[in-house]
């Protein structure tokens, strides 16, 4: 997703098709933080340059979102940058991670947290705070990825084609963290056999008001 305004009405296009035959068990790992983040690349020196979240309840229905941009301080990866589409140049004109390290923390509030690749997002966001020195901001972990592929063996589990098993797509061929945040919390939804809720989606909060929201 590009870092403009997609406004609140983002509707996804189909309802949930039940994949299996057993019904899926109720969730119950309380409130879950769903997030998802963009980066300079996927190296160990790499960096986060944005953040999606989404928070769902112990009943995962949605309550609030974040959606943050930071300087990474450095070059964005060519194949990063086709990812994302975030320009070195308008993540420069956003503050650096720390400046948003309170807020983060804060809004995952020691509650469990999911993405879709875990691994790979625990290690980019967990990287940001251990440079600041700062503990993980989340408790239990839970990753879409290895859900979706122990209750669709067999079948393609990257996020796309996950989500388009459940009739969500993104709305652009650019990642943007905070729809795929949306989309993974769609996943949980599903494999705990609720329907798609309506996706919120929005610019990035910290952008500085004279910045055009299209990288």
């Amino acid at each position: 997703m590009t870092a403009r305004d997609h406004g609140s009405g983002h509707r996804p296009r189909l309802p949930v098709a039940a994949a299996e035959d057993e019904a899926p068990l109720p969730w119950q790992g309380g409130p879950v933080i769903v997030f998802d983040t963009e980066t300079t690349g996927a190296a160990s020196g790499d960096r986060v340059v944005s953040l999606g979240a989404v928070r769902l309840d112990a009943g995962l229905e949605p309550e609030a979102t974040l959606h943050l941009a930071f300087a990474p301080g450095i070059p964005c990866h060519w194949g990063a940058f086709r990812v994302h589409g975030l320009s070195d140049a308008f993540l420069a004109l956003h503050p650096p991670f720390a400046a948003h390290a309170e807020e983060v923390a804060a809004f995952f509030g020691g509650l469990a947290a999911a993405a879709h690749n875990m691994p790979f997002d625990r290690r980019m966001l967990g990287g940001e705070f251990d440079r600041l020195g700062r503990p993980l901001p989340w408790g239990a972990a839970h990753c879409t990825l290895r859900l979706w592929r122990r209750a669709h063996p067999g079948q393609r589990a990257g996020l796309a084609h996950a989500a388009a098993a459940c009739g969500l797509a993104r709305e652009t061929g650019l990642h943007g963290a905070l729809e795929d945040a949306w989309l993974a919390a769609q996943l949980l939804r599903a494999l705990h056999g609720l329907p798609p809720a309506p996706m919120r989606l929005h610019g990035f909060s910290n952008s500085p008001a004279t910045v055009e929201m299209d990288a």
